[in-house]
Order: structure tokens, then sequence, then C-alpha cells
């Protein structure tokens, strides 16, 4: 029933999000995704969508829906230069990293709610689910396994995995954004957009969660700079990636 439901709202949404402010898409939940969809597609930043640890969906199927209208928007606004138009035309894929088992047992520190097995929903739950949110399922590519057996070169090679523009991880534990922030630095480049969506777990420490990691990751990769983009709520924080010395290009 629900699925159901979700259906047959879909158009209405859609025809609604044509005429609401972009500005009202950009605050509340997923206020990241939505400020770094439309950061994305104004800059014309190429590359495919990555997000680690999907649960659900239901932020997969809001980046498919961000990033799809803003792609929408910015084609009825920009020149149609041959630059524009070969962006326009290289259509990002969207990836789903996940172990669909729940949270990894560990050692490490973690908040009361994150139990081994925590957020588990199975793959074939998780593409009917986005499937039902009208998500092109022929552009949705998923990885099973846990990060530190699942994100290895080969992945990179099958799916001919060059470049992201947006990177979505919610691993929850310092353990689990280890690899994953590994695994994607030789795809970002200049404007990509990282979203850490329990940036502020952990009271806030920077010596805990995706804090830590991402702190111990910026030191082993001197070329990256993070700059702090927008904030979503009690925990989430979405930054845009600067490569150092590198010229400026474009828009």
């Amino acid at each position: 029933m629900r699925q159901a439901i979700k259906r047959l709202l879909r158009p209405i949404r859609e025809l609604l999000g044509r005429f609401v402010l972009d500005e009202n898409n950009y605050t509340g939940g997923n206020g990241c995704i939505h400020t770094g969809a439309s950061f994305i597609a104004w800059n014309q930043v190429e590359g495919d969508y990555l997000e680690f640890g999907v649960y659900k969906g239901g932020s997969f199927s809001e980046a498919f829906i961000a990033i799809e209208r803003q792609r929408r928007i910015v084609t009825g606004e920009m020149p149609h230069s041959p630059a524009f138009m070969s962006w326009l035309a290289a259509k990002p894929r969207y990836f789903a990293f996940d172990s669909f088992e729940g949270l990894p047992p560990g050692d490490a520190a973690r908040q009361v709610d994150y139990v081994p097995g925590a957020f588990a929903c199975s793959e074939q739950q998780f593409r009917a689910n986005v499937a039902a949110d009208g998500v092109d399922m022929q552009r949705v590519i998923t990885v099973k396994g846990m990060y530190d057996q699942s994100l290895v070169r080969e992945v990179k090679t099958r799916h001919q995995l060059k470049q992201a523009a947006m990177v979505f991880i919610d691993c929850d534990l310092y353990e689990s954004t280890v690899p994953v922030l590994d695994f994607v630095t030789d795809l970002v480049g200049q404007g990509t957009i990282i979203i850490f969506h329990d940036w502020f777990r952990f009271k806030g420490s920077p010596d805990h969660g995706e804090q830590r990691a991402c702190g111990e990751w910026l030191k082993r990769n001197p070329q990256l700079e993070l700059i702090e983009y927008w904030r979503e709520g009690p925990q989430a924080m979405a930054f845009l990636v600067n490569m150092k010395g590198a010229p400026a290009a474009g828009n």
C-alpha cells in the first residue's frame, strides 16, 4: 500500500517541484543533497553519484530526484555550448554500496544505536523501494559487501568508474568510513560534493566516527582540501573538494 501511494503521488510531487522556490528544498531533511545537486548542476561537475550506506533507499531516491531535477533546470537556463552539451550527455549513474546486512561487529567506540546488524535492509528490498520512488533502475548499480572487502579496484575497472560528482557517506562508524574514503580518493576532483551524514555523532568529537576518518584521510592526501558547504540538522555536513594547486576551470 505504501509503495502504491508513493507511485500515485510522484507526478504531483514532480509538478509542484517546478513551482516551489529552490531555496525551500535546501532546508530540513536532505538539505545537503539538494544544495549539492544544485552545485554540481550549475557548475557542470562531471561524474557519478556514489552512496555508501543506503539502508532502505530514502536518501538514494532523494539524490536521484534532486540531481535529475537540477539538470533539467540548468538545461533551461544555461547556454547550450559544446562543453555544456557534453556534460549534459554524460548522464550520471547511481552507485549503491552496502553490505545489506546492517552494521558490522567491531570493538571501536559506538553510539548506543550502532549495534551489529542495525540498519539492515536486503538488496532486493532496497531496489524495490527506489524503483517505487521513480528511480531509473537502468542507471543504478549496487555493490554488495563489507567495505573492507568490497571496495576494491576491480569494482572501478568493471564499471568504468572514473569520477564522482557527489559522494554520500552514511557509514556511522570510523572503521567503515576509512575504506570508503580510501576508495574515493582517485574519484574526487575539483567541485566534488562529499556529504557526511553522521558528521556530528559521538557528541561532535573529532576523535571518533566520520570526523576522525576524514581527518586522517586528509593528512594522507595533502593535495585535497574540504571546504564547508552546507550543514543539515543536528548531524550532517556537506563539503566541496578543492584540489590544491589545480588551476581554476570554467564557470
